[in-house]
């Protein structure tokens, strides 16, 4: 859920802070401190996203992060100079990348470049359920020309006849400081942090996302709770932390005396059907709600049906993009199963109580998610319907059951792209036919009229309506694949078309990317022909060693120090890649890998086995071992540079120039051969 934090300090000289140090630090970048005569690198597996917000009467240069501190620190060299203000703030978990960074830019626009402060910006995306942004301030305003402004300035106090001051015997006159900006009072921060939490209710509104948040305390909102700490990484960490945990363990259990009084109104609802509960029912019913984690009901196993759909779509996606998900497909099938088991039990139920309660239903004419809809409604409104009154139950019931299942987008298992195209085949040859027998085709389900569907019997319309929803999932899911690498490319190369590039490709061009370029700034053509001519070793050999060792099992993925490590050995892809330079490391010894690619290629059969059990119609893809130079090649051959580089001016005039000079060459060629050919014919000298 989103958190409202957001710290100010400043850096300053007095507390020895150096503006130089510290904006290489939120920057990942390597910076020269003029003053010092030294340079400032703090190295980041994850590269931050940086950039400078200027106001309009600041000079260019500002926009160079180097020179910008270099000049705070040359313009204020006393001993307690605050070079810069800093904040860092929280960016809400529930908006996507693109919108965090564009409501940070307009929150930072209004409230302080907008005022006349240079702001350095850096967003960093370590962990993925902590995304935050350090903002560094200048504190110093810009003249109208360009150049620096003064802070404050001295203000005598006169007397009556307007003559200066003085205090005792002391030969200075009395005189009183004045601010030229307000930046540094306290009202500026109060009213800096409720426009932060203003701005991210309203982008949170417009998304139609419930969550608030608020710079207010608990005790300013009426809130009886206890606020964590923040923990941080200084001397007091481990005392907060403690502080935290207790914290946590009153949540738990005031949220466990909440799910008491939930399961008792869910008993409460459940009257009528716990009537019709044998006493083998009841053991079967304890046993899997232990299993599922939750109390059995029709409610609770919707919630949990949905949840689990959810968990296994983005689980196998994750597979698609070559991550290990061996563990959690086990638990989720696991769950799957109880939850079938508890569904059949629950309708064997919801059977017998609707022919207690309604005996005059027609069974044949219902299905039995209808039944469970029509229990649902009986139990929430308490009340038997009889008559018209139920048939009008039942024919909402099923409007609203239909409409669900054409509207909503559920995602179905996804492993492989071949696979889902597999699917796609096979559902539209399936709907072809059911769609013959009333001489209609794919094409009329495309402007669906209300009628279309009245001629068909209720078994071809679930047929129709499973085939159509089906579809609609493979269309969504291949979107969230192809905006995956799409998004990954884009930033490597900016002038890219990548609907020419077939989906293998670009799954080719994303891994080598993700290796090559974790930071993903966009790659020249030069960069790409010094890969291929010389693959850049990524890795030391330490890593090398430590890389292998989770290989074979000897170290887990959280011992690994270096994050970037952490992600290519995640994918299958990137993984290979890895091995193919640890066969370049003269240090590594090639018979520990050989070891180390059996066992990997012996748990993918035991992996492969074991989804051709549980995912119909599933193809291994599985990726083979390579070495970099030759996988560069193939990753960016001619054709797929030409795509990559396709709106790029620099490279199509140097591919132009180089079919000039090609065909330039072919031509003197013939002309040669044609020379010689005469001379021969003339009797010259044969050699």
């Amino acid at each position: 859920m989103a958190i409202f934090h957001m710290s100010f300090s400043n850096i300053s000289a007095g507390k020895g802070r150096s503006a130089i140090a510290s904006a290489a630090y939120r920057s990942g970048e390597k910076l020269f401190d003029n003053k010092e005569g030294r340079s400032y690198f703090y190295g980041r597996s994850i590269m931050p996203e940086t950039f400078i917000l200027r106001p309009k009467n600041a000079p260019e240069w500002v926009n160079d992060r180097q020179k910008l501190w270099n000049e705070v620190e040359k313009k204020d060299r006393k001993a307690n100079s605050r070079y810069a203000k800093e904040f860092n703030v929280a960016l809400p978990v529930e908006l996507s990348a693109d919108e965090q960074k564009e409501l940070l830019i307009k929150y930072v626009q209004e409230n302080f470049v907008d005022k006349g402060m240079v702001a350095d910006v850096a967003i960093h995306r370590d962990h993925a359920d902590n995304p935050h942004a350090h903002v560094m301030l200048t504190n110093r305003p810009f003249n109208p020309d360009g150049t620096w402004g003064i802070k404050s300035k001295k203000q005598y106090i006169l007397d009556e006849n307007g003559h200066k001051t003085y205090t005792g015997t002391s030969k200075y006159p009395k005189s009183r400081k004045i601010l030229m900006v307000d930046w540094d009072k306290k009202e500026k921060i109060i009213e800096w942090r409720h426009n932060w939490a203003a701005s991210v209710n309203q982008v949170l509104e417009q998304k139609n996302i419930p969550d608030r948040i608020s710079e207010k305390s608990f005790i300013e909102q009426g809130i009886d709770d206890t606020p964590t700490q923040h923990e941080g990484i200084n001397s007091k960490r481990h005392e907060r932390k403690a502080f935290n945990q207790q914290v946590k363990s009153y949540r738990k259990s005031k949220a466990g005396y909440k799910n008491m009084q939930e399961k008792v109104v869910n008993r409460g609802h459940l009257d009528s059907l716990s009537k019709h509960f044998s006493f083998n029912e009841k053991k079967v019913v304890k046993e899997l709600s232990h299993e599922l984690k939750t109390y059995i009901s029709l409610e609770s196993l919707d919630d949990k049906r949905r949840m689990l759909f959810n968990w296994k779509n983005s689980t196998l996606i994750k597979h698609a993009i070559g991550e290990d998900v061996t563990k959690q497909l086990l638990t989720i099938n696991q769950q799957e199963s109880s939850l079938k088991k508890a569904d059949e039990l629950l309708n064997k139920v919801v059977d017998r109580t609707i022919k207690k309660l309604y005996p005059e239903l027609d069974f044949e004419q219902t299905t039995a998610a209808e039944r469970r809809e029509l229990i649902k409604e009986t139990n929430s409104e308490q009340t038997i319907f009889k008559g018209s009154e139920l048939n009008e139950r039942l024919m909402n019931i099923r409007d609203d059951l239909l409409a669900r299942q054409l509207l909503t987008f559920t995602k179905r298992p996804y492993v492989g792209w071949k696979l889902l195209m597999q699917q796609e085949k096979e559902i539209k040859i399936e709907l072809k036919y059911t769609l013959m027998i009333h001489d209609d085709s794919l094409e009329s389900l495309e402007h669906v009229d209300q009628g279309l569907l009245e001629k068909y019997s209720p078994t071809e319309q679930q047929k129709i309506t499973r085939a159509v929803k089906d579809l609609r999932t493979i269309m969504a899911v291949k979107q969230v694949i192809q905006t995956q690498y799409q998004e990954v490319l884009r930033r490597a190369f900016p002038n890219g078309n990548f609907n020419e590039l077939p989906m293998i490709k670009q799954e080719q061009a994303y891994t080598a990317v993700m290796y090559y370029d974790p930071a993903l700034k966009p790659c020249k053509v030069e960069t790409i022909a010094q890969w291929q001519e010389n693959p850049p070793r990524v890795f030391a050999t330490q890593e090398h060693q430590q890389g292998l060792a989770y290989l074979s099992g000897q170290l887990s993925l959280d011992q690994l120090e270096n994050h970037h490590l952490q992600r290519v050995l995640k994918h299958d892809g990137t993984k290979q890649l890895f091995l193919g330079e640890c066969k370049a490391d003269p240090m590594i010894k090639n018979s520990q890998i050989e070891k180390i690619q059996k066992q990997l290629k012996e748990q993918q059969a035991k992996d492969d086995q074991y989804r051709k059990a549980n995912i119909g119609h599933y193809q291994p893809l599985n990726y083979k071992p390579v070495s970099p130079d030759y996988y560069l090649k193939t990753a960016f051959s001619d054709a797929i540079m030409t795509v990559l580089y396709t709106r790029d001016e620099d490279y199509q005039r140097q591919k132009q120039e180089r079919g000039l000079k090609e065909t330039e060459w072919e031509m003197t060629k013939k002309q040669r051969q044609h020379q010689t050919r005469n001379r021969h014919e003339d009797g010259g000298m044969h050699l």
